[in-house]
């Protein structure tokens, strides 16, 4: 067995020059410089490690936001050129919700791709030995897969929420007992913001059954008790809140939006003191909410002018009058 070298065994004792901490530090330009300024061959691989090291890492988070951010903008720029010639040419008002939805999904992911980059380039500077990881890619994937099946599920679900346009940024939706404005949308979670100002997040693999009550057009629907002794004061009833509701629709409040003359569907509850008789008028879902306020409001108040409200003292009236 041949004895070592004398150039070997000062190599060793010097601290590692030819195996520095990770295997890579002779390879560094900085130790080398070091080194053949005076510096000991440790002192020069300590500097690298707790000094020059953790201000490439700080460098690669500082770029990374900084590509994150100005990429996100430059799909919100692009995206939001495409769109808009994309409303041009569409006459459906759902374009440009869509197109907001979609960007803001599409940024969610750039960032989320240039964080996961980030981190293994991070894991790289570390000396991490990345080929088992990426090797055991589909153990890893299935674990989640079984481990996590709730994120999974959100992630699709909100990928399939937004492909069909099932609603988007600026929707009133209602998600079981919640009801809201949708704030944000992103592959997990959605944000929505209720009516007392409350912020819900919704996890997008529980929405399993929603409904959207920003789409197309909506009716403002009032259920009213009117007197029910006889048939003709029904039928004047009716016509009152006939008036009533035409005079809503016809003012300059709400004549722009409701397109179709007003609805009186009958009645759909009844006692022996009254019955309820339901009106309803179309809009657009913009002004649903004002306009079955204003239409309550119209209604009582004819009602209560012709003698007719409340439905209950009108009724006794009526009988003791016979």
């Amino acid at each position: 067995m041949p004895l070592p070298t004398l150039p070997a065994i000062a190599a060793d004792a010097s601290g590692g020059v030819t195996s520095g901490g990770n295997g890579n530090t002779n390879g560094d330009w900085l130790y080398h410089l070091l080194v053949k300024a005076g510096v000991t061959p440790s002192t020069a691989h300590s500097v690298h490690d707790f000094v020059i090291r953790p201000l490439e890492i700080v460098l690669v988070i500082v770029v990374a936001v900084l590509v994150a951010h100005f990429g996100a903008r430059a799909i919100r720029r692009l995206l939001g050129k495409v769109a808009q010639q994309a409303a041009d040419r569409s006459s459906g008002d759902r374009t440009g919700a869509r197109a907001v939805t979609l960007v803001a999904l599409v940024g969610n992911l750039w960032r989320f791709f240039v964080g996961v980059v980030a981190f293994f380039i991070i894991l790289g500077m570390l000396g991490v030995d990345l080929t088992p990881l990426l090797a055991s890619a589909t153990v890893i994937g299935a674990t989640i897969g079984f481990g996590a099946q709730s994120l999974v599920r959100d992630y699709l679900s909100g990928f399939l929420l937004t492909m069909e346009d099932q609603f988007g940024i600026g929707d009133t939706i209602t998600v079981n007992t919640t009801s809201g404005v949708v704030e944000d949308v992103s592959l997990r979670v959605t944000r929505v913001r209720a009516a007392d100002g409350s912020v819900w997040y919704l996890p997008n693999g529980d929405i399993r059954k929603l409904a959207n009550a920003s789409r197309g057009w909506a009716k403002a629907i009032v259920d009213v008790p009117v007197p029910a002794t006889d048939a003709a004061t029904l039928e004047r009833a009716k016509d009152v809140v006939a008036d009533a509701a035409r005079a809503v629709a016809a003012g300059p409040r709400f004549a722009a939006s409701c397109t179709e003359p007003p609805e009186i569907l009958g009645i759909v509850a009844a006692n022996a003191d009254a019955c309820t008789l339901r009106v309803a008028l179309r809009t657009s879902t913009d002004h649903h909410a004002a306009l079955e306020r204003a239409l309550r409001e119209a209604v009582v108040g004819r009602l209560a002018e012709a003698g007719l409200w409340p439905a209950g003292a009108a009724g006794t009236a009526g009988t003791a009058g016979e």
